[in-house]
């Protein structure tokens, strides 16, 4: 059941949002004159569709409630209201759906566009990877995993009859299995593709799509290299290992914990699992407290929700793992358990495919949450202005 917020942040996020109308980049293109349609299985993909099924990700698919529980944590808004010029340019230029900055948990900034408001929820898409890496995390603190020393097939024996018969926990968190995997995107035949058929085409389980994927390239630890299903991996060992489905366990230990005001939903497959590796829909704002909790250090005032140890090894890279370093485990970025490493210590980020983004930087107490609907699942160009973006935003809240 979704909660109402204050309605003083409700005429705080009015505030915000009268800045000027304007028209968002290509709306005919992505279908305002047929009010954004939701489309269904067979083309929510297509640039037509976009808007509406990434905001109607349970219309479309079967999905399983994250359950919102308990009061929700207050985003009142920043004592200073910035006029800044560039916010403006990037949304004129930029098709985002959403657009929300924190400055040390107070609202700076909130826009919608292409008809879209607060109360929709947006796909995660890749975001949720950090969302199930934070949840392993929980479950190390209460004891539901001894330690991410353990090989995954320890807790879930059918993984025994895959690539990661023996890998260990922390090399899969670390996406650093050696496993042979194919993540291109937008391609009929590809094992991302195949993964995915369990939810997109109802074909199999998710377990089976894992059991499928049979070859090794590397030895474990040895180098990054982003794939998917290491996450669903996780998804599978922390669902044997608590006894609880992947949304009731996050729904419990961390979404209600860190003062969700709505409930999210996750696709699942034709068993009931979820793709951990993706497609988990919320709340901008809800996003917006998650990055904040992680920029806190799992905590929620003085409550501790994620245990802070493992955000910080989450969310930093080690001296002694130069693989995973920025500019080492890509041209660009390194990574954690589950999350990016930005370089030139410009923070880390969630990401997710088409534009989706949660963006923190602790030094000064910033959280950006992007959700946009690029027309490819990767676009180098809106990819590095999304980056620029993020760093004007860094500058601009360092010179205040």
């Amino acid at each position: 059941m979704r909660r109402q917020t204050r309605p003083l942040r409700l005429v705080a996020a009015a505030a915000l949002l009268s800045l000027g109308v304007h028209a968002a980049p290509d709306e005919e293109a992505y279908g305002k004159s047929q009010g954004y349609p939701v489309g269904d299985k067979s083309n929510w993909f297509t640039r037509g569709h976009l808007v509406g099924a990434q905001s109607n990700m349970d219309r479309i698919f079967n999905t399983r409630a994250v359950k919102a529980q308990g009061p929700a944590r207050p985003l009142p808004a920043h004592e200073k209201q910035p006029d800044w010029p560039f916010v403006q340019t990037y949304l004129d230029n930029h098709p985002a759906t959403g657009l929300l900055v924190l400055q040390d948990g107070k609202l700076l900034l909130e826009r919608y566009e292409y008809g879209r408001s607060a109360s929709d929820r947006f796909t995660s898409f890749s975001m949720a990877k950090t969302v199930v890496g934070m949840a392993v995390g929980i479950a190390v603190a209460e004891g539901r995993i001894a330690s991410i020393e353990d090989p995954v097939d320890k807790y879930q024996p059918a993984l025994a009859n895959s690539a990661w018969k023996g890998v260990a926990i922390h090399q899969v968190l670390n996406m650093s299995s050696g496993v042979k995997f194919d993540e291109t995107y937008d391609k009929p035949d590809t094992d991302i593709a195949r993964l995915s058929r369990p939810w997109t085409r109802d074909q199999g389980t998710l377990l089976q799509s894992l059991q499928a994927i049979q070859q090794v390239e590397a030895k474990p630890g040895e180098r990054f290299k982003y794939v998917s299903a290491e996450t669903q991996v996780l998804a599978q060992v922390l669902v044997a290992a608590t006894g609880r489905s992947l949304s009731d366990w996050v729904g419990e230990k961390l979404w209600s914990p860190m003062g969700a005001e709505a409930d999210a939903a996750w696709v699942i497959d034709g068993s009931g699992m979820e793709a951990g590796y993706c497609c988990f829909s919320a709340r901008l704002r809800d996003y917006a407290r998650l990055g904040q909790l992680l920029l806190d250090g799992g905590r929620v005032d003085a409550r501790p929700v994620i245990p802070a140890d493992w955000v910080a090894a989450a969310t930093t890279v080690r001296l002694g793992d130069g693989h995973l370093q920025p500019r080492c485990a890509t041209p660009y970025l390194g990574y954690g358990y589950q999350t990016w490493i930005l370089p030139d210590n410009f923070g880390f980020a969630l990401l997710g495919v088409r534009g989706q983004a949660v963006y923190v930087h602790p030094r000064t107490r910033l959280v950006m949450v992007q959700t946009a609907v690029w027309p490819s699942s990767s676009d180098m160009t809106l990819g590095r202005a999304r980056d620029q973006f993020w760093r004007e935003l860094v500058q601009q809240v360092s010179r205040w």
